[in-house]
Protein backbone atom coordinates (compact mmCIF):
# COMPACT_ATOMS: atom_id res chain seq x y z
CA UNK A 1 0.00 0.00 0.00
CA UNK A 2 1.40 3.37 -1.01
CA UNK A 3 1.46 6.06 1.70
CA UNK A 4 -0.64 9.65 0.77
CA UNK A 5 2.01 11.60 -0.85
CA UNK A 6 2.23 15.23 1.51
CA UNK A 7 3.39 18.65 -0.40
CA UNK A 8 4.14 21.70 0.56
CA UNK A 9 7.02 24.84 0.80
CA UNK A 10 9.12 22.60 3.32
CA UNK A 11 8.68 18.95 5.51
CA UNK A 12 7.56 19.42 9.17
CA UNK A 13 9.85 18.42 11.59
CA UNK A 14 10.73 15.93 12.46
CA UNK A 15 10.95 14.67 9.25
CA UNK A 16 13.73 16.68 7.64
CA UNK A 17 16.64 15.62 9.80
CA UNK A 18 18.91 17.71 10.26
CA UNK A 19 21.96 18.25 10.06
CA UNK A 20 22.14 16.70 6.32
CA UNK A 21 25.64 16.58 4.26
CA UNK A 22 25.62 17.95 0.85
CA UNK A 23 27.32 15.39 -1.00
CA UNK A 24 28.54 17.35 -3.60
CA UNK A 25 29.71 20.22 -1.74
CA UNK A 26 30.55 19.35 1.78
CA UNK A 27 34.19 18.27 1.96
CA UNK A 28 34.51 14.37 3.77
CA UNK A 29 34.00 14.23 7.42
CA UNK A 30 33.13 11.98 9.63
CA UNK A 31 29.61 11.15 9.72
CA UNK A 32 29.15 9.03 12.63
CA UNK A 33 27.08 11.59 14.31
CA UNK A 34 25.18 13.01 11.75
CA UNK A 35 21.36 12.35 11.72
CA UNK A 36 21.06 12.27 7.75
CA UNK A 37 22.33 12.59 4.39
CA UNK A 38 21.33 14.91 1.39
CA UNK A 39 21.89 12.72 -1.90
CA UNK A 40 21.70 15.12 -5.18
CA UNK A 41 19.26 12.72 -6.62
CA UNK A 42 18.51 9.15 -7.28
CA UNK A 43 17.52 8.06 -11.20
CA UNK A 44 17.07 4.97 -12.11
CA UNK A 45 18.53 3.87 -15.55
CA UNK A 46 17.03 0.77 -16.10
CA UNK A 47 13.70 -0.12 -13.76
CA UNK A 48 10.70 -2.07 -15.57
CA UNK A 49 8.26 -1.90 -12.58
CA UNK A 50 6.94 -1.77 -9.07
CA UNK A 51 4.59 -1.81 -6.51
CA UNK A 52 2.39 -4.18 -8.17
CA UNK A 53 2.99 -2.74 -11.83
CA UNK A 54 5.18 -2.47 -15.05
CA UNK A 55 6.01 0.26 -17.62
CA UNK A 56 4.58 -2.50 -20.50
CA UNK A 57 1.39 -2.55 -19.11
CA UNK A 58 1.07 1.56 -19.78
CA UNK A 59 -2.55 2.70 -18.39
CA UNK A 60 -1.48 6.43 -17.41
CA UNK A 61 -3.25 6.25 -13.99
CA UNK A 62 -2.05 3.36 -13.05
CA UNK A 63 1.52 4.41 -14.67
CA UNK A 64 1.23 7.84 -12.19
CA UNK A 65 0.09 5.48 -8.89
CA UNK A 66 3.49 3.36 -9.62
CA UNK A 67 5.79 6.71 -9.81
CA UNK A 68 3.94 8.12 -6.76
CA UNK A 69 5.49 4.91 -5.25
CA UNK A 70 9.01 5.62 -6.67
CA UNK A 71 8.59 8.95 -5.31
CA UNK A 72 8.38 7.31 -1.70
CA UNK A 73 11.24 5.28 -2.54
CA UNK A 74 13.35 8.11 -2.98
CA UNK A 75 13.85 8.09 -6.79
CA UNK A 76 13.44 11.59 -9.00
CA UNK A 77 14.28 10.09 -12.24
CA UNK A 78 13.43 7.06 -13.77
CA UNK A 79 14.07 5.39 -17.73
CA UNK A 80 10.84 3.60 -18.01
CA UNK A 81 12.34 0.10 -19.47
CA UNK A 82 10.08 -1.95 -21.41
CA UNK A 83 10.28 -5.69 -21.56
CA UNK A 84 9.76 -7.86 -24.79
CA UNK A 85 5.95 -7.94 -25.43
CA UNK A 86 3.78 -8.05 -28.35
CA UNK A 87 3.51 -5.51 -30.90
CA UNK A 88 0.29 -3.97 -29.68
CA UNK A 89 1.15 -3.81 -25.71
CA UNK A 90 4.54 -2.10 -26.88
CA UNK A 91 2.68 0.68 -28.68
CA UNK A 92 0.09 0.50 -26.24
CA UNK A 93 2.75 1.32 -23.54
CA UNK A 94 4.83 3.48 -25.37
CA UNK A 95 1.86 5.90 -26.11
CA UNK A 96 0.80 6.17 -22.64
CA UNK A 97 4.35 6.57 -21.03
CA UNK A 98 4.96 9.79 -23.14
CA UNK A 99 1.24 10.83 -21.87
CA UNK A 100 2.30 10.30 -18.67
CA UNK A 101 5.53 12.31 -19.04
CA UNK A 102 4.35 14.99 -20.52
CA UNK A 103 1.51 15.69 -17.56
CA UNK A 104 3.42 15.03 -14.46
CA UNK A 105 4.45 17.69 -12.56
CA UNK A 106 5.94 16.05 -9.51
CA UNK A 107 8.64 13.53 -9.14
CA UNK A 108 10.42 11.15 -10.07
CA UNK A 109 10.50 12.35 -13.84
CA UNK A 110 10.23 10.14 -16.93
CA UNK A 111 13.51 11.06 -18.13
CA UNK A 112 13.09 8.63 -21.54
CA UNK A 113 11.97 5.47 -22.18
CA UNK A 114 14.34 2.03 -22.49
CA UNK A 115 13.68 -0.99 -25.10
CA UNK A 116 15.55 -4.00 -23.70
CA UNK A 117 13.78 -5.73 -26.27
CA UNK A 118 13.25 -7.33 -28.65
CA UNK A 119 16.34 -7.48 -30.19
CA UNK A 120 17.93 -9.57 -27.97
CA UNK A 121 20.13 -13.38 -28.22
CA UNK A 122 18.07 -15.83 -27.99
CA UNK A 123 20.31 -18.05 -26.28
CA UNK A 124 20.45 -15.14 -23.54
CA UNK A 125 17.11 -14.36 -23.64
CA UNK A 126 16.78 -14.52 -19.76
CA UNK A 127 13.20 -13.82 -18.62
CA UNK A 128 12.10 -12.27 -22.08
CA UNK A 129 9.34 -14.41 -24.33
CA UNK A 130 11.79 -16.10 -26.96
CA UNK A 131 8.98 -16.13 -29.67
CA UNK A 132 8.68 -11.94 -29.11
CA UNK A 133 12.49 -12.06 -29.86
CA UNK A 134 13.40 -10.21 -33.51
CA UNK A 135 16.34 -9.29 -35.69
CA UNK A 136 17.07 -5.52 -35.64
CA UNK A 137 14.75 -3.48 -37.33
CA UNK A 138 15.03 0.25 -37.90
CA UNK A 139 11.51 0.73 -39.86
CA UNK A 140 10.40 -0.71 -36.44
CA UNK A 141 12.04 2.04 -34.36
CA UNK A 142 11.02 5.00 -36.49
CA UNK A 143 7.62 3.71 -35.79
CA UNK A 144 8.13 3.03 -32.17
CA UNK A 145 9.89 6.53 -31.79
CA UNK A 146 7.19 8.38 -33.13
CA UNK A 147 4.50 7.12 -30.91
CA UNK A 148 6.64 7.85 -27.89
CA UNK A 149 7.24 11.49 -29.22
CA UNK A 150 10.89 10.91 -29.16
CA UNK A 151 11.23 9.11 -25.62
CA UNK A 152 13.07 6.40 -26.41
CA UNK A 153 16.34 6.65 -25.29
CA UNK A 154 18.26 3.36 -25.14
CA UNK A 155 17.48 0.01 -27.21
CA UNK A 156 19.19 -2.84 -26.21
CA UNK A 157 20.73 -4.87 -29.43
CA UNK A 158 22.96 -8.30 -29.11
CA UNK A 159 25.12 -7.25 -31.78
CA UNK A 160 25.44 -10.80 -33.36
CA UNK A 161 22.47 -10.74 -35.47
CA UNK A 162 22.96 -10.51 -38.78
CA UNK A 163 23.04 -6.75 -39.85
CA UNK A 164 22.82 -5.43 -36.59
CA UNK A 165 26.35 -3.81 -36.56
CA UNK A 166 25.53 -1.83 -39.98
CA UNK A 167 22.18 -0.19 -38.07
CA UNK A 168 24.37 0.90 -35.02
CA UNK A 169 25.19 4.47 -36.40
CA UNK A 170 21.74 5.11 -38.14
CA UNK A 171 19.34 4.25 -35.08
CA UNK A 172 21.83 6.60 -32.93
CA UNK A 173 22.10 9.39 -35.98
CA UNK A 174 18.64 9.33 -37.56
CA UNK A 175 16.41 8.39 -34.70
CA UNK A 176 18.31 9.74 -31.39
CA UNK A 177 18.27 6.30 -29.56
CA UNK A 178 21.51 4.99 -27.97
CA UNK A 179 22.24 1.65 -28.72
CA UNK A 180 23.03 -0.49 -25.61
CA UNK A 181 25.24 -4.18 -26.17
CA UNK A 182 23.26 -6.82 -23.36
CA UNK A 183 21.55 -10.05 -23.75
CA UNK A 184 23.92 -11.25 -25.92
CA UNK A 185 25.57 -14.55 -27.15
CA UNK A 186 28.70 -12.22 -28.92
CA UNK A 187 31.87 -13.38 -28.68
CA UNK A 188 34.94 -10.71 -28.04
CA UNK A 189 35.61 -9.78 -31.86
CA UNK A 190 31.80 -9.12 -32.42
CA UNK A 191 31.06 -7.12 -28.99
CA UNK A 192 34.80 -4.72 -30.31
CA UNK A 193 33.07 -4.18 -33.77
CA UNK A 194 30.09 -2.79 -32.07
CA UNK A 195 31.68 -0.48 -29.88
CA UNK A 196 33.66 0.79 -32.63
CA UNK A 197 30.32 1.25 -34.78
CA UNK A 198 29.25 3.43 -32.47
CA UNK A 199 27.38 1.66 -29.60
CA UNK A 200 28.00 3.83 -25.93
CA UNK A 201 26.22 1.93 -23.58
CA UNK A 202 25.71 -1.86 -21.45
CA UNK A 203 22.65 -3.25 -20.53
CA UNK A 204 22.93 -4.62 -16.72
CA UNK A 205 26.46 -5.91 -17.64
CA UNK A 206 27.51 -9.53 -16.48
CA UNK A 207 23.51 -10.40 -16.81
CA UNK A 208 22.36 -12.04 -19.79
CA UNK A 209 26.01 -12.25 -21.25
CA UNK A 210 28.00 -14.92 -21.86
CA UNK A 211 30.56 -15.31 -19.22
CA UNK A 212 34.34 -15.17 -20.16
CA UNK A 213 37.31 -16.99 -19.80
CA UNK A 214 41.30 -16.48 -20.36
CA UNK A 215 40.55 -18.92 -23.29
CA UNK A 216 37.37 -17.61 -23.95
CA UNK A 217 36.88 -14.05 -24.44
CA UNK A 218 33.53 -12.31 -24.88
CA UNK A 219 31.39 -9.25 -24.80
CA UNK A 220 32.31 -8.84 -21.08
CA UNK A 221 36.06 -8.98 -21.99
CA UNK A 222 35.45 -6.39 -24.24
CA UNK A 223 33.86 -4.11 -22.16
CA UNK A 224 36.72 -3.86 -19.92
CA UNK A 225 38.69 -3.57 -22.38
CA UNK A 226 36.75 -0.46 -24.04
CA UNK A 227 37.47 2.90 -22.66
CA UNK A 228 34.55 4.40 -24.15
CA UNK A 229 31.75 2.66 -22.97
CA UNK A 230 29.43 3.13 -20.16
CA UNK A 231 28.31 0.24 -18.43
CA UNK A 232 25.13 -0.66 -15.75
CA UNK A 233 25.85 -2.99 -12.97
CA UNK A 234 22.42 -4.48 -10.91
CA UNK A 235 22.90 -3.24 -7.61
CA UNK A 236 20.83 -5.97 -5.01
CA UNK A 237 24.21 -7.68 -4.53
CA UNK A 238 21.74 -10.25 -6.00
CA UNK A 239 22.21 -10.01 -9.83
CA UNK A 240 26.22 -9.19 -9.30
CA UNK A 241 27.82 -10.29 -5.92
CA UNK A 242 28.97 -7.94 -3.96
CA UNK A 243 32.75 -8.74 -4.86
CA UNK A 244 32.09 -8.29 -8.50
CA UNK A 245 30.53 -4.94 -7.71
CA UNK A 246 33.87 -4.04 -5.94
CA UNK A 247 36.03 -5.64 -8.50
CA UNK A 248 34.10 -3.95 -11.70
CA UNK A 249 34.34 -0.30 -9.89
CA UNK A 250 38.43 -0.74 -9.57
CA UNK A 251 38.89 -2.13 -12.91
CA UNK A 252 36.15 0.52 -14.62
CA UNK A 253 36.65 3.06 -11.93
CA UNK A 254 33.19 4.83 -10.98
CA UNK A 255 32.68 7.68 -13.41
CA UNK A 256 32.05 4.76 -16.20
CA UNK A 257 29.57 2.47 -13.96
CA UNK A 258 25.42 3.71 -13.62
CA UNK A 259 24.19 1.56 -10.98
CA UNK A 260 20.41 0.26 -11.46
CA UNK A 261 17.99 -2.01 -9.75
CA UNK A 262 16.74 -4.04 -12.62
CA UNK A 263 13.70 -3.54 -10.64
CA UNK A 264 10.13 -5.52 -12.13
CA UNK A 265 6.47 -5.19 -10.55
CA UNK A 266 6.77 -7.05 -7.06
CA UNK A 267 9.48 -4.64 -6.30
CA UNK A 268 8.48 -2.37 -3.02
CA UNK A 269 5.84 -4.78 -2.02
CA UNK A 270 6.08 -7.39 0.88
CA UNK A 271 7.51 -11.07 0.01
CA UNK A 272 4.95 -13.25 -1.28
CA UNK A 273 4.14 -15.14 -4.33
CA UNK A 274 2.79 -12.93 -7.26
CA UNK A 275 0.94 -13.54 -10.59
CA UNK A 276 2.86 -11.23 -13.40
CA UNK A 277 4.09 -11.51 -16.91
CA UNK A 278 2.56 -14.75 -17.53
CA UNK A 279 4.05 -16.65 -14.61
CA UNK A 280 4.43 -17.27 -10.69
CA UNK A 281 7.20 -15.36 -9.49
CA UNK A 282 8.58 -15.60 -5.89
CA UNK A 283 10.01 -12.52 -3.98
CA UNK A 284 11.72 -13.07 -0.61
CA UNK A 285 13.89 -10.67 0.99
CA UNK A 286 14.76 -8.85 -2.28
CA UNK A 287 15.26 -11.97 -4.63
CA UNK A 288 12.54 -11.84 -7.53
CA UNK A 289 12.38 -15.37 -9.10
CA UNK A 290 10.43 -17.55 -10.94
CA UNK A 291 8.91 -19.93 -8.67
CA UNK A 292 11.15 -22.27 -7.20
CA UNK A 293 13.67 -21.33 -10.32
CA UNK A 294 15.93 -18.91 -11.56
CA UNK A 295 16.11 -15.33 -11.24
CA UNK A 296 13.75 -13.19 -13.11
CA UNK A 297 14.50 -9.64 -12.42
CA UNK A 298 15.18 -6.83 -9.74
CA UNK A 299 13.07 -7.01 -6.36
CA UNK A 300 15.13 -4.57 -4.86
CA UNK A 301 14.89 -0.68 -5.39
CA UNK A 302 17.79 1.75 -5.48
CA UNK A 303 17.46 2.78 -1.64
CA UNK A 304 17.28 -0.78 -0.67
CA UNK A 305 20.51 -1.34 -2.47
CA UNK A 306 22.36 1.43 -0.51
CA UNK A 307 23.05 -0.52 2.77
CA UNK A 308 24.79 -3.09 0.56
CA UNK A 309 26.83 -1.07 -1.00
CA UNK A 310 28.17 0.71 1.85
CA UNK A 311 28.67 -2.46 3.78
CA UNK A 312 29.44 -5.21 1.95
CA UNK A 313 30.78 -3.75 -1.73
CA UNK A 314 32.70 -0.64 0.49
CA UNK A 315 31.93 2.11 -1.54
CA UNK A 316 32.03 5.61 -0.60
CA UNK A 317 28.64 6.96 -0.22
CA UNK A 318 29.84 10.28 -2.31
CA UNK A 319 30.60 7.33 -5.28
CA UNK A 320 27.29 5.42 -4.88
CA UNK A 321 25.29 8.82 -5.21
CA UNK A 322 27.11 9.85 -8.58
CA UNK A 323 26.50 6.20 -9.59
CA UNK A 324 23.03 7.22 -8.58
CA UNK A 325 22.48 10.64 -10.20
CA UNK A 326 24.97 12.17 -12.19
CA UNK A 327 26.33 9.18 -13.62
CA UNK A 328 23.11 7.92 -15.46
CA UNK A 329 22.22 11.46 -16.42
CA UNK A 330 25.52 11.06 -18.51
CA UNK A 331 24.74 8.13 -20.01
CA UNK A 332 21.78 9.78 -20.78
CA UNK A 333 22.94 12.90 -22.33
CA UNK A 334 20.35 14.74 -20.05
CA UNK A 335 21.03 17.44 -17.07
CA UNK A 336 19.96 15.55 -13.53
CA UNK A 337 16.22 16.45 -12.87
CA UNK A 338 15.91 19.38 -10.35
CA UNK A 339 15.71 18.13 -5.96
CA UNK A 340 17.57 16.45 -3.39
CA UNK A 341 16.78 13.44 -1.82
CA UNK A 342 17.06 13.29 2.25
CA UNK A 343 17.92 10.11 3.60
CA UNK A 344 18.00 8.92 7.45
CA UNK A 345 20.82 7.38 9.14
CA UNK A 346 19.70 4.15 7.74
CA UNK A 347 19.51 5.27 4.27
CA UNK A 348 15.80 5.06 4.50
CA UNK A 349 13.48 7.95 2.62
CA UNK A 350 12.65 11.19 4.44
CA UNK A 351 11.64 13.71 1.64
CA UNK A 352 12.41 15.15 -1.24
CA UNK A 353 12.84 18.55 -3.07
CA UNK A 354 11.41 19.46 -6.21
CA UNK A 355 11.90 23.00 -6.96
CA UNK A 356 10.68 25.17 -4.60
CA UNK A 357 8.39 22.02 -3.27
CA UNK A 358 9.01 19.10 -0.97
CA UNK A 359 7.56 16.09 -1.14
CA UNK A 360 7.04 13.51 1.98
CA UNK A 361 4.78 10.50 3.20
CA UNK A 362 2.06 10.99 6.17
Amino acid sequence: MIRRICSGPEPPEPILCRPVRDLETDPPVDTSHLQGFRLPGIVDLHVHGGFGWDFSFGDPDRLDTMLDGFLQAGLTGVVATLITTSEEQRCRALVDIATVAARRRRPPAIMGIYLEGPFLAPARRGSHAADLLRPPDLAALRRWQELARGMIRFVTIAPEWPGAIDLIRPIQDELKIRVAIGHTDADHATAVAAFEAGATHVTHLYNAMRPFTHRDPTAVSAVLRHRNVLVELIADGIHVCPEIIQMTFSLLGPERISLISDGVLPAGLPDGVYQAYGATLELTDGRCTFQGGHLFGGGRLLLECIPLLVERVRLPLRTIASCLSFHPCHALGLDLPPGDVLLDRQFRWLATRFGDQWYWAE
